[in-house]
């Protein structure tokens, strides 16, 4: 047993000694090039081509990063198309959002102009007296930039509705006391427009249809007790037009449907709506931009003053030879606007019954007085005068439904001019 295991031992020892033997050793060739020999590198192997010429490397790669011009302007066909299909989509879009805005608007304010109506009657238990007739005279009086819904607060002048209803008030005093020294029995009332400040943004349209009706109802309420105020002695007539400042959307058109759309006319609709049937006040009619009414045989124009230029005569001379043309011999013109009173031979320009406000007084440097025109004619002639509006002092104004007041500070908010602030970041 021993020596069996001994034998196993030489056995294994001779096994390791042959394997030392037999197997590679790695063996250490020193590098024999010079320093200054580069090291060779292999031929890179170049394939045939098909037409048996070699085919160069360089310009291998560069036809790999040449681009393909046929499949960029397929791409650049392909994004111009539907860039045209995003902004057709986009425009569509946004006309049916304004377009239903406006009708949203419209329809907020005729809901709150009914509401307001129901609560209030016009001519219910009211007695009037025959209207007279005859008379020597007959009083035209222009009504214009009432601008009911501005709020003025000045060292010089200050406007509410209270101070409208009270200049109205001392206008109809003024108008009873020429009709008696005049003996006339018939007023004709010019309405030239703007008698309310709109707003015409599309995103306050909504928002303040509340505000809007309201003003609207209230310049209804004040102008029903003027034109009952003035009907106890008077036959009276009423025309209208439209003015800029009380348009309802932000252009300013001249055709008949797009000026129109204005709170001039929607005043004037329900006034003529509330006296309806009541003997003595006839709305005779409205009309957008110009209209035409006749008086003892003189023909009056009126406008409301915004297409009418500085030179007063050349202008108006330039607007009635128009309807020279037609035939019709304009006898006197009637417009406003400008808030400052001008009368001249063949024109009559109103002031306003606001009077200065923020904008005229600091942005234009403008003073004015509030005031309002009245015409006298006869057979002999026709006599115009100024009645100033301005002290009210000791006038009692006309009652009004005080809780539906609404106000648009226009005239102050031209005085803020947008600006645009550049910020350099570093």
């Amino acid at each position: 047993m021993y020596e069996a295991i001994q034998a196993l031992g030489s056995l294994s020892h001779l096994q390791s000694s042959m394997a030392s033997t037999t197997a590679p050793r790695a063996v250490h060739r020193p590098d024999l090039r010079l320093p200054s020999q580069p090291r060779r590198r292999r031929a890179s192997r170049q394939r045939p081509c098909t037409n048996g010429a070699a085919t160069n490397p360089a310009t291998s790669r560069q036809a790999q990063h040449e681009p393909d011009h046929e499949l960029l302007s397929f791409n650049v066909r392909l994004a111009k198309h539907r860039q045209a299909l995003l902004d057709a989509n986009r425009i569509e879009r946004k006309a049916f959002r304004e377009h239903a805005r406006v009708e949203n608007a419209a329809a907020a304010y005729a809901r709150e102009l009914a509401a307001l109506l129901d609560e209030r009657g016009f001519t219910q238990d009211l007695l009037f007296s025959e209207a007279p007739t005859g008379g020597e005279a007959v009083l035209v009086v222009q009504l214009s930039d009432l601008h009911f819904n501005e709020r003025v607060e000045l060292p010089s002048n200050r406007y509410d509705f209270t101070v409208a209803a009270a200049r109205l008030t001392k206008l109809a005093g003024r108008i009873k006391q020429l009709g008696r020294s005049y003996g006339a029995t018939k007023v004709v009332i010019a309405c030239l427009g703007d008698f309310l400040n709109s707003d015409r943004r599309l995103d306050e349209l909504l928002s303040n249809a509340t505000n809007r009706s309201k003003a609207t109802l209230l310049a209804v309420d004040i102008l029903r007790a003027f034109l009952l105020d003035l009907r106890s002695e008077f036959e009276l007539e009423v025309y209208g037009i439209t003015g800029n400042e009380s348009r309802v959307k932000p252009e300013l058109g001249w055709s008949d449907e797009l000026a129109t759309d204005s709170y001039d006319l929607m005043i004037y609709a329900i006034l003529r709506r509330g006296f309806e049937g009541v003997d003595g006040i006839a709305f005779c009619g409205f009309q957008a931009n110009e209209l035409l009414f006749e008086v003892m045989g003189r023909t009056f124009l009126c406008l409301h003053g915004h297409q009418v230029g500085a030179n007063l005569q050349k202008s108006v001379q330039e607007i009635t030879g128009k309807y020279a043309a037609r035939g019709i011999t304009v006898d006197y013109t009637l417009f406003g606007h400008l808030h400052a009173t001008a009368i001249g031979d063949y024109h009559a320009r109103n002031a306003s019954l606001v009077g200065s406000n923020a904008y005229s007084e600091a942005g234009l440097n403008f003073c004015s007085k509030a005031a309002q025109n009245v015409h006298i004619v006869t057979a002999q002639g026709l006599d115009g005068m100024k009645v100033d509006l301005q002290d009210t002092t000791g006038i009692e104004p006309y009652p009004f439904a005080s809780e539906w007041e609404a106000y648009c500070p226009k005239s102050e908010g031209k005085l803020h001019e947008g600006a645009v602030v550049y910020q350099v970041i570093v």
